[in-house]
């Protein structure tokens, strides 16, 4: 497209070996002198054109990162060039040149171009030396020269321009392209948002993203009615979600940005529903040494500390590395729970040669939670139980353990023709350890009856492999380019689940205004509810490919494609005794046979900032453990999801602010649906029978999203998502847990003028009321209908931050600051509805190097 800013080779990355932090710590001596670097592709484009600037006069620091963010130059700095002095600003029409003169003015420092684009800056002595007097020329300091490549000139990284939006993303076909190449809904939480809400785990971020519900802790998301299901990091072959007891738990401090494409994602995530895939994408190793330090304390004794160290380890800046610790610890507003939580992270980059990068890197997370939190139940009709909001019921000896691990390689090579070939892959292993407990069950309204208590050892283990491969880049045909991207990737899961409930699990009863704690039977279990899943997963192998073609300057269409292979295999056995011992209950094997799943889309730039666009894209779910009959049964076909869109994107105010304004219809058809001419029961190998595939769902709506700057300080992300679903088998709502009305707000402005230093902002996330309904059985067997409704809610935050010097700032993050009672997550009359947090504050203490 004309729009399209240049493309360059990436490098690969692999995970960080321990040693590499002692060595980029023994690596960080001086910090680098300032400097503005537009990358290789901006020193060899013409000149830019004039553009209007409003900087208010302040401290030089932050009028050069203001200027750096407006002109999308690279900026790295040292604090001793710019200690003290303080810069006119800068308004009106002016080129990058006349720009940066007029911002130093007056300052004694200036900037010297290099050839490739490189801004050295330099400051000029403070007084005349000695033979100043004599009549000598008097002498200028200048500090070294440092060429500064960007490591990636269009990679999207987000990290250091202080944006709410990115220009460039690879979560729509492995590549790298702007907003407005992709005919699907794209949103990004930026590393400055992140910062900004001292957003955490993945958890957090996704809560920030427009039109995605963040259901439970558990990893449970929705996007359009529907799970998502599928995980990318750094755009390599997903991680299965939703399953498979993989339970997302990643320290965001380790990561650039989260991005999430809506809709359906079968070219990339191969099996699913289609909701929507998100991409994780790390941080790399910088090529100026950096020390990025904060310290945090908040509500509830929460404690919180990062220390993140990269740089060049070598005197040629050809192998770079970056170390990222964090650690958590503290209480919680709900009784019984607190949290420790240490995280460590390194990578190392490596260039090989000019054209191939290399990178390996590492990372390490552990969470001690002690007690536990299921969630409430409600009384039997459905009505809350008005508890007080600490509540939880859980006992001192609870606990939840989770352990992380993964490691990753990528391998980046571009040819002389400006194809480029891209090898990810992941190892990810987690572990969790679970003394469980919880007061579950519908209370009876007259007689306060029904909860009991229910407990046992969990535990459960994760491991996915991962592997992407695929080369691509421009072609010429009929006199226009074009491009063509062709994969392969893999993936494979394999787990296990094992739950010991104890004797008196589900016989000790409880009263949810008076709980009394609970001491069950430890050691001795109820081997009748004890079960084991193992082995327990699913293996993945599919090719795809992407045509991109340019017919005009114009017209841009995509064609795209992807051809499944799909394996799964689960085994369930009955526990015999507390030691482990097993007896196989049920097993079973199958495949799919290769699936195609077909994408396309149009786009037509309107002008120079604003295209229309439509898509088509797919998905399919196997449900081989649904079966038709009569007995004993044959799998049902795959679940099939297809989405369409179509909309407007632009790319306003040279690239700083993406504006999208989407309609989409979704469908969901071949769902299994019981088959009454048979009698429900199990079937053979841990299937069920007997069912049809007749189900069909859809969900439609309409997307609304601004990200970026909206005007000289000020950075927005906002989102409103209206969403219908519907289940036309059973004709009522899909997914009722899926508000209607949905919108996010993050914003934040820098103050002008003499009150630079301060930097103001909030959120808010408003939605419509969420329902549930459904049915239980009483005491005498007879089934009672319920049904609750959440109603719709606002939540808000505030941020207030000050700027103490160059290299230190003081921040405020408080949260639900109207304090407003409501569930976070809402479940049924049995269990599960968590209630979200009151009013709390963070104040964190940051400095950077």
């Amino acid at each position: 497209m004309a729009h399209r800013p240049a493309r360059h080779c990436r490098t690969l990355s692999f995970s960080f070996l321990p040693s590499a932090l002692a060595l980029a710590v023994a690596q960080l001596g001086a910090v680098t002198p300032l400097l503005l670097t537009a990358g290789a592709a901006q020193a060899q484009a013409p000149a830019a054109p004039a553009r209007s600037f409003d900087i208010p006069a302040g401290p030089l620091e932050d009028a050069l990162n203001r200027f750096g963010q407006d002109v999308g130059l690279v900026l790295a700095f040292s604090p001793e060039t710019v200690a003290g002095l303080r810069s006119a600003g800068l308004q009106g029409s002016h080129s990058v040149r006349s720009g940066l003169d007029a911002l130093l003015q007056g300052t004694g420092v200036r900037a010297l171009q290099q050839p490739n684009g490189v801004y050295v800056f330099q400051r000029q002595a403070a007084a005349a030396a000695p033979a100043a007097e004599a009549g000598a020329a008097a002498p200028t300091r200048s500090l070294a020269e440092i060429r500064v490549q960007a490591r990636r000139e269009a990679s999207g990284t987000t990290e250091g321009t202080g944006s709410y939006t990115n220009q460039i993303t690879s979560i729509a076909s492995k590549s790298d392209q702007s907003f407005r190449e992709i005919p699907q809904s794209v949103s990004v939480i930026t590393r400055q948002l992140m910062d900004d809400k001292k957003v955490v785990d993945v958890e957090q971020a996704l809560a920030l993203t427009p039109g995605v519900i963040v259901a439970d802790n558990s990893g449970r998301y929705f996007s359009r009615g529907f799970q998502v299901t599928s995980m990318q990091v750094d755009g390599g072959a997903p991680l299965a979600l939703g399953a498979y007891t993989y339970q997302p738990q990643q320290e965001m401090a380790f990561y650039d940005r989260v991005e999430v494409m809506r809709g359906a994602s079968g070219l990339l995530g191969g099996v699913g529903d289609p909701g929507g895939i998100i991409n994780l994408v790390r941080k790399k190793p910088l090529a100026q040494r950096q020390i990025d330090v904060s310290l945090s304390a908040g509500s509830w004794d929460q404690r919180r500390t990062e220390l993140d160290v990269t740089g060049p380890l070598n005197a040629e800046r050809s192998v770079r590395g970056r170390a990222v610790l964090a650690y958590q610890d503290g209480n919680s507003y709900f009784d019984h729970v607190s949290l420790e939580k240490p995280s460590l992270y390194g990578v190392l980059e490596a260039d090989l040669t000019p054209e191939t990068l290399l990178t390996v890197g590492a990372s390490y997370g552990k969470v001690k939670q002690t007690g536990d939190y299921g969630g409430l139940p409600r009384f039997a009709d459905g009505r809350d139980l008005g508890l007080s909001g600490r509540t939880v019921f859980s006992n001192d000896w609870s606990y939840f353990h989770y352990k992380n691990q993964e490691v990753f390689a990528q391998l980046a090579h571009r040819f002389d023709n400006h194809w480029q070939l891209k090898l990810n892959a992941t190892h990810a292993q987690t572990d969790q350890n679970r003394l469980w407990s919880s007061l579950s069950g519908p209370v009876n309204p007259q007689t306060l009856t029904g909860p009991l208590w229910r407990g046992g050892l969990l535990d459960s283990s994760n491991t996915q492999d991962s592997v992407d491969l695929n080369l691509g880049g421009p072609f010429s045909a009929l006199g226009r380019r074009h491009e063509l991207l062709l994969g392969l990737d893999w993936q494979r899961v394999r787990s296990h689940w094992q739950n010991l409930s104890f004797a008196d699990s589900a016989q000790v009863g409880g009263n949810v205004f008076d709980p009394q704690p609970w001491t069950p039977q430890f050691g001795r279990y109820n081997l009748n509810l004890s079960e084991r899943y193992a082995p327990w997963g699913q293996e993945q192998v599919g090719g795809y490919g992407v045509l991109r073609l340019n017919p005009t300057d114009r017209l841009h269409v995509i064609a795209g494609a992807r051809l499944s292979r799909y394996e799964f295999t689960q085994t369930i056995s009955n526990l015999l005794d507390a030691a482990g011992s097993t007896a196989p209950r049920s097993a079973k094997s199958f495949e799919e046979s290769s699936k195609v799943t077909p994408y396309g889309g149009v786009i037509y730039d309107l002008n120079a900032q604003w295209s229309a666009y439509a898509s088509y894209s797919s998905i399919f779910k196997p449900q081989a453990l649904m079966m038709s009959g009569p007995l004993p049964g044959a799998p049902l076909a795959p679940i099939k999801g297809r989405s369409y869109e179509a909309g407007v994107k632009g790319e306003l105010m040279d690239g700083k602010l993406n504006a999208t304004f989407s309609v989409f219809n979704v469908e969901r058809t071949g769902t299994a649906v019981l088959d009454t001419r048979y009698t429900a029961t199990p079937s053979l190998w841990g299937a069920a029978c007997c069912y049809l595939p007749q189900g069909k769902v859809t969900s439609q709506g309409f997307d609304v999203e601004v990200g970026g700057q909206l005007a000289a300080g000020w950075q927005v992300a906002a989102g409103y998502t209206f969403n219908e679903t519907r289940d036309k088998t059973e004709n009522k709502v899909f997914s009722s847990i899926t508000p209607r009305h949905l919108l996010k707000l993050s914003t934040a402005y820098t103050l002008p003028g003499e009150w630079s230093r301060w930097r103001l902002g909030g959120s808010a996330r408003v939605q419509s009321a969420q329902f549930v309904s459904g049915t239980v059985t009483g005491a005498n067997g007879a089934s009672q209908p319920y049904d609750f409704t959440q109603p719709g809610h606002a939540i808000w935050d505030l941020l207030l931050q000050y700027r103490i010097d160059p290299n230190w700032s003081l921040g405020l993050n408080v949260n639900n600051v109207l304090d407003k009672r409501y569930y976070q997550t809402v479940g049924t009359v049995f269990s599960g509805n968590m209630q979200g947090l009151p009013r709390n504050a963070m104040l964190t203490l940051r400095g950077k190097f």
